[in-house]
């Protein structure tokens, strides 16, 4: 069966879930949600043949990202109305996405085993992207909770954990020996902390939902970035300035858009 052919049968399938998952009751979403977040996994080893190959390590990290998507778009879509036209809208663009995440896995999988591969670039860009926008669902999801800032901050560090877990993986592919003398934890854990005590201070500041969600999807985009030019052996003194100062932007709208009163 052609590669292309098992993806898009995958997606199809995993759509089908998602349809489903949105037609249930909101008592029985929760756990709709977990059966989501496992249809995908499997759909996912089978559609890039791992099920019973590669290492634990790289069958976990290739369908970290596809859960997370799940996980956060779920999220995200239960507090949405619903009719047959949002479902249906939803499910595709659901399906859409998860078809182009398998095209990126895909390439992370050949990069695996020390070879050059030419979409290696396009398909960090494309993952990286996915990251940000599951972020955006999953942050926003969690403050519409109304949480108190230890719920939002124990959560973040399990998002945070996992996000950048997956970042040092796929960064981590297009060195020589894939990373492995590098030392993987503090590369995780330093960017982890650092995301779940922005979700802190957040817990404490007056803004709203969809601005703090996109306050802390900067957050990751700068730490993201920062972490490739580290891991590659390629933070530069420009390339750290201009990280500084779109964190400096995002710090003083969130300082100049605060209403206090």
């Amino acid at each position: 069966m052609p590669k292309r052919f098992k993806y898009f049968i995958s997606s199809f399938l995993v759509s089908i879930g998602f349809y489903l998952y949105l037609g249930l009751s909101v008592e029985s979403k929760y756990f709709g949600l977990m059966l989501l977040v496992a249809l995908t996994a499997f759909c996912f080893w089978f559609g890039l043949g791992i099920i019973f190959e590669g290492s634990f390590n790289t069958r976990v990290m290739s369908v970290l990202l596809p859960v997370l998507w799940s996980l956060g778009y779920g999220l995200f879509s239960a507090l949405l109305p619903m009719s047959l036209v949002n479902m249906l809208f939803l499910s595709i663009f659901f399906g859409m996405v998860m078809y182009v995440m398998f095209l990126a896995e895909n390439v992370f999988l050949v990069a695996i085993g020390y070879r050059t591969v030419p979409l290696y670039r396009a398909a960090y860009t494309v993952s990286l992207m996915v990251t940000l926008l599951v972020s955006f669902l999953v942050f926003n999801s969690l403050f519409s909770f109304h949480l108190p800032f230890w719920g939002n901050m124990l959560a973040t560090a399990v998002l945070g954990f996992l996000t950048f877990s997956y970042q040092y993986w796929a960064i981590a592919i297009e060195l020589p020996d894939d990373g492995k003398e590098k030392g993987m934890w503090p590369y995780i854990l330093v960017p982890s902390l650092l995301l779940v005590e922005m979700v802190g201070i957040l817990s404490f500041w007056p803004v709203g939902v969809f601005k703090g969600s996109v306050y802390l999807v900067a957050t990751i985009y700068v730490i993201s970035g920062l972490l490739q030019a580290e891991i590659r052996d390629r933070l530069f003194r420009g390339v750290a300035r201009n990280y500084a100062y779109i964190g400096a932007a995002v710090v003083l709208a969130a300082i100049l858009v605060t209403r206090w009163g």
